[in-house]
């Protein structure tokens, strides 16, 4: 290089390092959007920044600082594009300090020692002499984070502080920064107080990072407060601690509050971005997908570039899924994808539902920067939910076309989506490719029915699978729906072989397996909880979630005893109210039973979220209207929990609305459940086959079966399969009605919609047919949801049958001299060979 060149680059690297050193914050800026949601701004001086932007490299399109912040770490190396100098070689340590290390760990497994036990023993005075070295503290940190002992790492800073070694703001970005990479939340709000006592002073992106790390551990707090801790560490409050903010009043489903916080940062002169509307996206799950947001996203989508306009795609892409709307997802998916789209309106949201739509279609043409790999984990996330082997497979098509490699998440979607289609052996391929480093761990994986000569049929992509705590919850989902409770023992082996800790949805899954698949008591469930509260680990909304299902669901077994002679109940009055709490508490007011002590024994969980912040969401809304409707039957009540929610921001979605059918159908108010189910049809709520269960079960305890098939035939009219309560819902109908010889032939004409049934059953009484028949429910998880043309125009015939025989039976004529006043029909005989063909051909 020429030497004015290389005196000049010389020069810009004393001066970009004083300017970092007067900042005071963290080198590295941490990706706000892609987590952890983290990052530093710096001020550059205009001379300083023209010079930055001086590089012999290819040509890379311009960004700023602020840009900077929205670039995950993994697809950007931030020093050579800010500073361009190469980072200095990691010191590694020693073999006889690791070794020493390695004795004390040993020697003190649950309480570390002190400073002036490691002074008093011979055997670890060299590990104090060692730390005061420069430079070695700082490399055994790393070194410790880099083999996962976030803890050890923690107590080693703690150590050379007391010491006498201080450590820079730029260290302690970094550490934090490696702590959030492994989730390890609960510690960064004590490295930041060691960071304060160490250096005297904290820093804007210190407080940031203490912030972001309450907010993922739900601790929340009112803008006024954050405001005036800053004020008084005498920090400037920053773009990312309002985005920080506004992320964590979403997250907490308080739209109001979030608001505010926007208000606030453009009275202190911050302008809102289309950052921040990437910042609403990403956190806006929690409330659902309102029609204004969707308009004013497709606005930032429109305004929006790089990194920003990625993840405002990617957001509005996963509410369009969380609604089922997979034709909008695709609308917005196919104008993404092409660089001329030209403006995305509004119509690109799909308000036609199509069930069928191809997310592959939408990324089969050319490629705009805006699709990234993350938005093929959305989609194979969603169709491993629906357990669509085909669409996965060809978005895993498309995906290759476009030369996206996978990542991580990639693979934990794939181990979810081939245990949700039956094939374990492929999704622990995957697991084994994770543990291709741990031999140890991978020799478990046998014991979980893997067998490693049986080559995979479908993709597992090599090398891509990382041991990650993402992987091992999509693998503990596989193995209880598959193996039950026995094989989870082999998964926390091979986690704490790799040392991957669980988290708190660890346990959430556990839980719900517990409440669905072992119908566990509550008390079992709110004591494991109370277990992880007496170790430090705080209850979060997910256990609570699984706990109210649990009591709620003894709740309504004692309320409305369930079974084929069960009929509605009395409509509680507004003279008889029970006593609630607010809505907005973390309960939503459910005031639970003092039956079994379950009051007194969910008090603390209560409590803990309370002094968190943590206020209600959309999961303990629809359990608030299900307590009204379905358990106390007062549906005034149930009416204004549910106008109180809308109030608030939070669009209710098909289990809200189921909740208001089933209190309807409990007291026998059928015209008010049908009308309930045209509302949430026209609100663009998904209607699916336990929501026509309900009005089939609600027309079954009136001892209405004509209505009932009527509601059972329009369930199939729209497309969707009947399951086992659908069709045992029916026969009810007629058992109520006492038409037992009906209710028996409608279950053999019905029963193969399920399942083949076995010769031995066809002379069993309806008694053994129907605890048989019910036996089968949860049985066959991999028949698809929605009905083939055939099947529907089949099981029309069949519904037309039992409708007509049961007519027949209740002596139904029609009228002959009205019949004779009615104008002549010509019947139209259909091409196809339907029943109706062949009858009219014999005749």
């Amino acid at each position: 290089m020429p030497w004015r060149a290389g005196r000049d680059l010389r020069h810009l690297y004393h001066a970009a390092h004083a300017l970092l050193e007067r900042s005071r914050v963290p080198l590295r800026p941490i990706c706000l959007i892609a987590k952890p949601i983290h990052s530093t701004r710096v001020s550059w001086s205009p001379a300083v920044a023209l010079k930055l932007k001086h590089s012999h490299t290819a040509v890379q399109p311009e960004r700023t600082v602020e840009d900077l912040q929205l670039i995950p770490l993994h697809d950007l190396d931030v020093e050579s594009v800010l500073l361009r100098w190469k980072r200095p070689k990691e010191i590694q340590p020693p073999p006889h300090i690791l070794a020493v290390l390695e004795d004390v760990f040993k020697r003190y497994r649950t309480r570390l020692p002190a400073l002036e036990q490691l002074r008093g023993s011979p055997a670890t005075a060299e590990l104090v002499t060692y730390l005061r070295i420069p430079q070695r503290a700082p490399a055994l940190v790393h070194h410790l984070l880099d083999v996962r002992e976030p803890r050890h790492a923690l107590w080693i800073i703690r150590i050379a502080v007391q010491g006498g070694y201080s450590f820079s703001p730029k260290f302690y970005g970094r550490v934090s920064e490696k702590l959030a990479d492994m989730h390890k939340w609960r510690l960064i709000p004590s490295l930041t107080d060691l960071a304060r006592e160490d250096l005297g002073y904290t820093t804007t992106g210190l407080l940031n990072w203490r912030l972001q790390a309450l907010m993922e551990s739900q601790h929340h707090f009112s803008l006024q407060d954050v405001l005036d801790l800053y004020a008084r560490e005498h920090v400037r409050v920053s773009r990312l601690t309002y985005h920080l903010l506004i992320a964590m009043h979403l997250r907490n489903h308080d739209l109001t509050t979030a608001l505010a916080v926007v208000r606030a940062m453009e009275s202190a002169g911050i302008s809102v971005s289309p950052r921040t509307w990437a910042v609403i996206l990403l956190n806006h799950r929690s409330l659902g997908l309102s029609p204004s947001a969707k308009a004013q996203a497709l606005d930032a989508l429109q305004a929006a570039d790089g990194q920003t306009a990625t993840t405002i795609l990617n957001s509005l892409v996963q509410l369009l899924l969380d609604a089922h709307d997979m034709s909008g997802a695709v609308d917005v998916l196919s104008m993404a994808s092409v660089p001329s789209a030209g403006h995305l309106s509004d119509h690109g949201a799909g308000t036609t539902r199509r069930d069928d739509a191809n997310p592959g279609s939408a990324l089969s043409s050319p490629r705009g920067v805006l699709i990234n790999v993350t938005t093929y984990n959305i989609l194979l996330n969603y169709l491993a939910r629906q357990g669509d082997l085909a669409r996965s497979l060809q978005t895993l098509e498309q995906m290759d076309g476009a030369a996206i490699l996978p990542n991580d998440a990639t693979a934990a979607a794939l181990v979810r989506l081939y245990y949700a289609t039956d094939s374990p052996n492929d999704a622990l391929h995957i697991v084994a490719d994770a543990l291709r480093n741990h031999p140890a761990a991978a020799a478990l994986l046998p014991d979980l029915g893997f067998t490693a000569s049986m080559p995979a049929k479908y993709p597992t992509y090599p090398n891509a699978a990382v041991p990650t705590i993402g992987l091992f919850n999509s693998l503990i989902t596989g193995v209880l729906r598959s193996s039950g409770l026995a094989a989870l023992k082999t998964v926390l082996r091979i986690m704490r072989i790799v040392k991957v800790d669980a988290n708190a949805a660890t346990l959430a899954i556990l839980m719900s397996h517990l409440n669905r698949r072992e119908k566990s008591r509550p008390r079992e469930m709110i004591r494991a909880v109370r277990a992880l509260m007496s170790i430090g680990l705080p209850p979060t909304t997910r256990h609570l979630h699984v706990l109210m299902a649990a009591l709620l669901r003894e709740e309504r077994a004692i309320a409305h005893p369930r079974g084929w002679s069960a009929g509605p109940v009395a409509e509680q009055t507004s003279l008889r109210p029970f006593t609630a709490g607010s809505c907005f508490e973390p309960a939503a007011g459910v005031v639970f039973p003092r039956r079994l002590r379950y009051r007194n024994l969910m008090r603390p969980i209560l409590q803990s979220l309370t002094d968190r912040g943590v206020r209600s969401d959309r999961v303990t809304f629809a359990m608030r209207i299900k307590h009204d409707a379905v358990v106390k039957c007062d549906l005034e009540m149930a009416l204004t929990t549910f106008k109180t929610m809308v109030a608030a921001g939070i669009q209710p979605n098909e289990y809200h609305y189921g909740a208001l059918i089933e209190g309807h159908t409990a007291v026998g108010d059928m015209r008010g459940a049908v009308d309930i189910m045209r509302k949430a049809t026209e609100a663009g709520a998904r209607i699916n086959v336990k929501t026509h269960t309900m009005i089939i079960a609600g027309f079954a305890r009136l001892g209405q079966p004509t209505h009932a098939v009527e509601a059972f035939r329009r369930m199939v009219g729209e497309g969707i399969r009947p399951d086992v309560p659908a069709i045992d819902a029916l026969v009810s109908a007629f058992f109520r009605a006492k038409a037992y010889r009906m209710a028996r032939r409608a279950l053999l004409q019905l029963w193969p919609q399920v399942a083949p049934m076995s010769d031995e059953l066809e002379k069993a009484s309806l008694r053994q047919l129907a605890v048989a028949f019910r036996a089968l429910h949860g049985a066959n998880t991999k028949v698809p949801e929605r009905l083939s043309s055939q099947e529907q125009r089949m099981l029309r015939w069949k519904i037309r049958d039992i409708l007509r025989r049961w007519k027949s039976a209740q002596g139904y004529s029609r009228d002959k001299a009205e019949r004779a006043h009615r104008p002549a029909r010509h019947r139209h005989v259909s091409l196809a060979r339907t029943p109706e063909y062949t009858r009219a051909k014999r005749c």
